[in-house]
């Protein structure tokens, strides 16, 4: 007997939380779990989901506009309509339990205590995050969750902190077959950058916030020697912090640093330009791009931010630094550059490997099995 499953998740965008999802779901074993999505957002990798499983959006962003409209007359009578429709779902589709995607996933926590279905909370973050959440939401997922699903080892501990008891790690990783790299577009975007041979470029991935660190490529760059230069993919936060680093940059390293936004067809094309991967986050549980770019056996450098500390784990993959520590990231990175003839990229490309789909998933259906 197949046991039904209502994955909830806020957007299914692609932030790695829910492209970890997309994974998963890809994954799981059909003839052991008949599965449901709820996403609030018409997220992009809906269309990237198999056709068994069956999904539903939110009133707000359906396609259907009397669903739509139906949503602000809900508001109008004082009834929360993501309440309204989950509620409505649980009764149709009778699920065994609910999988929440993600701390920030606003009201499902809370609508699933008031439903009293049975449900386990994957968490992608850390403390900083937290502040970004209702108190009472995150009492719901230590009180109620039956199982808690942390990414890294540092997620759990501070599950395990709160005082829940059945914590259990599932580190995060990608599906190697959707990096697919084109060499000659890889030249036009370097070229289109003017980044020659002699330059060793680095690659950040992520949205450029505070917590990811854009502010923090200021002082570093003005460590580093003049061929090494960073490539930022993702978009960039539309506040005061994202300003200085962008008004910064085009009046003093418009030659060394490239916001190129948020990218999906050449999102690994502008990877393929770098030689190595940098993380200037002050917190990160365990960045997905960190595993992307091990996937294409490039070396690591980095503050100490959380997951990035439990992978690499060796000199053979990179190096690490206190975080604001520039003098020694910088140090670190130009080690990387003297290093690099002779860094082994196929081992690391063999580290990231023992992350993948078919262990992954596994251990997540001995996760989901717990749940009799």
């Amino acid at each position: 007997m197949t046991k039904k499953i209502l994955f909830v998740t806020p957007y299914f965008g692609r932030s790695g939380s829910e492209m970890q999802l997309l994974y998963l779901l890809k994954n799981l074993d059909v003839k052991k779990y008949q599965i449901f999505l709820y996403t609030r957002d018409n997220g992009e990798l809906l269309s990237l989901l198999p056709p068994h499983i069956k999904r539903f959006v939110g009133y707000k962003k359906h396609n259907n506009f009397l669903l739509r409209i139906f949503r602000l007359l809900l508001y109008c009578i004082g009834i929360n309509p993501t309440e309204y429709q989950l509620k409505r779902l649980n009764k149709r589709i009778k699920p065994d339990l609910w999988y929440i995607n993600t701390v920030v996933n606003r009201d499902a926590y809370n609508i699933a205590q008031k439903l009293g279905v049975r449900f386990i909370a994957h968490i992608h973050e850390m403390t900083f995050s937290y502040s970004f959440i209702k108190k009472r939401t995150l009492e719901t997922i230590i009180d109620r969750a039956e199982i808690c699903v942390g990414c890294s080892e540092m997620v759990c501990e501070k599950l395990r902190d709160m005082g829940h008891e059945k914590v259990r790690l599932l580190n995060g990783f990608v599906d190697k077959s959707l990096i697919n790299i084109d060499q000659n577009k890889t030249l036009d975007l370097k070229k289109n950058l003017g980044i020659s041979d002699e330059d060793f470029v680095w690659i950040i991935s992520g949205a450029g916030s505070l917590v990811k660190g854009i502010d923090l490529v200021i002082p570093l760059i003005k460590k580093l020697k003049k061929n090494h230069k960073i490539i930022w993919v993702g978009g960039i936060n539309n506040n005061g912090t994202a300003y200085y680093a962008q008004r910064a940059v085009k009046k003093n390293f418009k030659d060394r640093i490239f916001f190129v936004g948020n990218q999906s067809d050449d999102y690994y094309n502008y990877f393929n330009i770098g030689k190595g991967f940098l993380s200037l986050s002050r917190e990160d549980s365990y960045p997905l791009v960190m595993i992307e770019a091990a996937h294409l056996g490039m070396p690591m450098v980095g503050f100490r931010s959380g997951g990035i500390n439990e992978f690499v784990s060796s000199p053979k993959l990179g190096y690490l630094s206190y975080i604001n520590d520039f003098e020694d990231l910088a140090k670190n990175m130009h080690r990387i550059e003297e290093e690099y003839v002779s860094i082994d990229r196929a081992y690391i490309q063999s580290y990231a490997n023992l992350f993948n789909a078919k262990t992954q998933t596994k251990l997540l259906e001995s996760i989901l099995d717990e749940m009799s």
